[in-house]
């Protein structure tokens, strides 16, 4: 039994242009050594996908809008939070009475901002490994 070809679907476009475009059009495809119907094939994909690039740019700068907003919110969130802690910081020494209690306040302090680090690495590489895979490298 003999396999019959598959009909491939080719869709046909005509079109008509002045002979003065015409002619280009034949110089462009002797030129570069392709048929005519190549050069206006990738005339019209070119075309399509610009239209397409044009289309997509305002969806594009609205996430970048939203991104900038949610970012400016969140440093203008961390830069209060900084002030209100540096306040309390700055109450919590001037209260303290003598040098050796100044000594243990600087300690403490020490030994806070090493254990948040120690925290931070570890969260940073918890999280970089649900993250892994999910988000694709720019």
């Amino acid at each position: 039994m003999v396999e019959k070809k598959k009909r491939v679907f080719n869709p046909k476009i005509e079109s008509r242009l002045a002979s003065e475009d015409f002619k280009r059009l034949e110089a462009m495809a002797h030129a570069e050594g392709v048929s005519m119907s190549q050069i206006v094939r990738d005339a019209v994909l070119h075309y399509l996908d610009n239209r397409e690039a044009i289309a997509a740019r305002p969806r594009e700068s609205e996430v970048a809008r939203a991104i900038n907003e949610m970012t400016n919110r969140i440093c203008g969130m961390l830069a209060r939070q900084g002030a209100t802690v540096g306040t309390l910081y700055e109450l919590a020494w001037m209260s303290l009475p003598n040098e050796e209690a100044r000594q243990a306040f600087n300690s403490a302090v020490n030994t806070a901002k090493q254990k948040m680090r120690n925290k931070l690495d570890k969260d940073e590489k918890e999280l970089a490994e649900k993250v892994k895979g999910a988000v694709a490298p720019w």
